[in-house]
């Protein structure tokens, strides 16, 4: 008769959390995959929607110019600032996508903002126009034609202020300010750069001192005249305040008076349209003409014509002193009594 022999030994139990580990982790694997599968569906259809859906329902349109030269992603990015499209992100990858981006031309356009990637692609590869309308207004400053031609996408913010001070332009001049004659300009965009533009506006401006009357025997500098005909087109409201308020101010300089215009401390703080406060005359600013005596060291912008005209030839009269009411009327004054009278009763 067989005997059974039994070991001793025994293997361990197998525990209940071993098989289902496993289980769990594939379950939780098996989750992420597809959250992730959907996440990218979402991701997927939300771009194709913004690749061929149009940007807008809005049909305005807007103005702006693509320089030579420019990348495709400030050209997205030029869009997107302009409200063309919604991301410039997203339509620089439906032009590499689909070799787009290199096909885009520069020039001047007008686009609207219901517009889808292909069509804008599609008026993109045709520069509209081979120049641009370029007015700067009379009495911009440096600072204000850098912000225009940035705005309409000729240069970068900064760009026009650097090369007035390192372009190596040949004008000897403490600075450019008030030298680039305001006018309206059509630019060919394939002649355009910085200095090309600052050339432009300065012979425009020699011209221009020329027709005012300038002239080598003049009893004023180029740098007086230019500094007070840009006073002046501050202070004026219209064309004919111009040469009496330029004889005013004239005047007040030979007699050692301080000039007390406000537009230069406004040209120091950068601010055309703000609140003036006491504070602001409270300084030592070379640009604060109600302290400083004679005038500041620049031009406080671009005169036009007019201004120039009653720069060099001022219309005396007896007045030492001007302002202007709410209406914009103009009251003058012979004395400083007159003047604060008028101050009361218009002010």
């Amino acid at each position: 008769m067989k005997q059974r022999i039994y070991s001793a030994y025994r293997a361990p139990a197998r525990g209940k959390g071993e098989k289902a580990a496993p289980r769990r982790r594939w379950w939780v694997l098996s989750g992420v995959l597809v959250l992730g599968l959907l996440v990218g569906v979402m991701a997927w259809r939300w771009v194709l929607s913004a690749w061929y859906s149009p940007q807008s329902l809005d049909p305005t349109l807007v103005s702006l110019v693509i320089a030579p030269g420019s990348s495709a992603s400030a050209v997205a990015a030029q869009l997107e600032d302009a409200g063309v499209i919604r991301s410039a992100l997203l339509f620089s990858l439906y032009g590499r996508y689909y070799g787009l981006s290199s096909t885009v031309q520069a020039g001047s356009y007008s686009l609207g903002r219901d517009l889808t990637y292909e069509q804008l692609y599609a008026q993109l590869q045709h520069g509209q126009s081979d120049e641009v309308k370029i007015t700067i207004p009379e009495g911009y400053t440096l600072a204000q034609i850098d912000a225009l031609l940035a705005e309409k996408g000729l240069t970068a913010p900064g760009e026009i202020l650097t090369c007035a001070a390192d372009c190596g332009l040949p004008y000897d001049l403490p600075s450019l300010e008030g030298y680039l004659f305001p006018d309206t300009y059509y630019i060919p965009l394939a002649d355009f750069s910085p200095r090309w533009f600052i050339t432009l506006l300065k012979n425009t401006f020699d011209k221009r001192l020329s027709e005012a009357g300038y002239t080598a025997d003049s009893p004023r500098t180029v740098q007086q005249v230019v500094t007070m005909a840009s006073m002046v087109e501050r202070e004026a409201a219209h064309d004919g305040e111009m040469p009496v308020i330029a004889g005013i101010l004239w005047k007040r300089l030979d007699e050692g008076m301080q000039l007390g215009v406000d537009a230069t401390t406004r040209y120091a703080k950068d601010d055309w349209t703000g609140p003036l406060y006491a504070a602001d005359f409270d300084t030592d600013d070379p640009y604060n003409t109600r302290r400083q005596y004679g005038l500041p060291p620049t031009a406080i912008g671009n005169p036009g014509l007019a201004a120039l005209r009653a720069a060099v030839h001022p219309e005396p009269s007896d007045y030492y002193y001007y302002l202007h009411d709410s209406s914009g009327r103009i009251h003058y004054g012979r004395t400083l009594d007159e003047h604060n009278a008028n101050k009361r009763d218009y002010l």
